[in-house]
């Protein structure tokens, strides 16, 4: 049952943002919006991750880890039937509600799996990756066909039902691990015993620059792929879209794989080998992109495994709640903030003379690395180790 209620969780942290782009040619026809209006509807989310995390956390410290989760479920509900029903004021004002609820369970679900998963947090972190993408391919693929029938207004309100749902079981579930002002409590007499843990700050900067990179290069790679395959990759638009499709639904691999490779490999290592795959993957594009059979499961791989491994970090390396919610907050604020100029960045380089060679080589210039902050991290792993070994 609690993992139940983690996964129900992950499925409204990105389902509500997708949610939206399978109908937004009605409500652009129904409600008058512009085109930069529509792009705005989606790109608020995204700015929220980024902007609001710094100010959302210290309400997660004073609300504590069981009323922040019930807070982003009830908002989001209230969020998905305002959006619709609202008029265009509404539609804005849901869509900012929403990506200030999932700004703060980006933050507390890593708190979550960190008090209540512990001996197994790496493959359930695997598995609250997996449905983070699961609610995005929901959405995606049942708004449109709901909307045929219902209409789109109902087809989105329709969704608040995915976030009561998630609401009544994680009432329902029971609790593994103390009460959590118990858990408080040891955190904050053990805090400074961990924040004198040598090291603690670099691997804080390493996950964050990870992060920041990994999410770039996913942001910038994924909003442009299906116009490059449909154009210069010599697709048609329907066969573009599918391939598109499979590198997004291929990522499961890479969240349940590195999860498990992690028992045999350092995380480390790990990275450093999604850097090389990172970097091969849009050079492998440009050069073959008929080969999408092998491309597109290789480099999903990437971007699925180097999002886990980041969050499979903030909980290893941080000792306390409040250690796992600082460090949550900076890796994901820094990296959603510069993951926010990638498709920006990338259009206006395909714009160029060189167009996608520009363009998607940015992309591999920038992943390479991934590589030194892995054996950055490989040396404080084995550092940890040593430490264990002689406390």
């Amino acid at each position: 049952m609690p993992l139940l209620a983690l996964v129900l969780l992950g499925c409204n942290l990105r389902g509500p943002i997708t949610a939206i782009q399978p109908v937004l040619g009605q409500i652009r026809e129904s409600l008058g919006i512009g085109s930069v209006g529509a792009g705005l509807l989606t790109s608020i989310p995204v700015l929220c991750f980024g902007l609001l995390p710094p100010l959302v956390s210290p309400l997660i410290a004073r609300l504590g880890i069981d009323r922040s989760v019930q807070l982003v479920l009830a908002g989001v509900a209230l969020a998905m039937l305002l959006r619709p029903f609202a008029g265009i004021e509404g539609l804005f004002a849901g869509t900012l509600l929403i990506g200030l609820c999932i700004a703060i369970g980006n933050i507390v679900t890593l708190m979550l799996i960190a008090r209540d998963f512990a001996g197994r947090t790496n493959l359930v972190t695997g598995f609250y990756t997996i449905s983070l993408n699961l609610g995005a391919m929901l959405t995606l693929a049942l708004t449109a066909p709901m909307a045929d029938r219902i209409g789109w207004r109902r087809a989105l309100a329709a969704w608040a039902g995915l976030a009561a749902v998630a609401m009544i079981v994680r009432l329902l579930a029971p609790r593994e691990t103390a009460p959590e002002e118990s858990s408080r409590t040891t955190s904050e007499a053990s805090s400074k015993a961990a924040t004198a843990m040598p090291g603690q700050q670099r691997a804080v900067w390493i996950m964050t620059l990870a992060f920041a990179v990994h999410i770039f290069a996913y942001y910038s790679l994924t909003a442009w792929l299906p116009t490059y395959l449909a154009g210069a990759g010599g697709m048609g638009a329907t066969q573009a879209g599918i391939v598109a499709s499979s590198f997004q639904i291929l990522s499961l691999t890479g969240s349940l794989g590195i999860p498990l490779l992690a028992r045999r490999f350092s995380l480390g290592t790990l990275m450093m080998a999604m850097g090389a795959i990172w970097t091969v993957t849009p050079i492998w594009i440009l050069l073959a992109p008929e080969q999408w059979m092998f491309w597109s499961p290789i480099g999903s791989i990437a971007h699925g495994g180097t999002f886990v491994l980041v969050f499979m970090m903030i909980v290893k390396f941080t000792r306390t709640m409040d250690e796992n919610r600082r460090a949550s907050t900076k890796a994901q604020s820094i990296g959603y903030c510069f993951a926010a100029l990638g498709p920006t960045l990338t259009g206006w380089l395909q714009g160029t003379a060189h167009g996608w060679w520009l363009a998607f080589g940015m992309i591999a210039a920038i992943t390479p690395v991934l590589i030194p902050l892995g054996l950055v991290l490989s040396r404080f792993e084995d550092g940890q180790t040593r430490q264990r070994a002689n406390p």
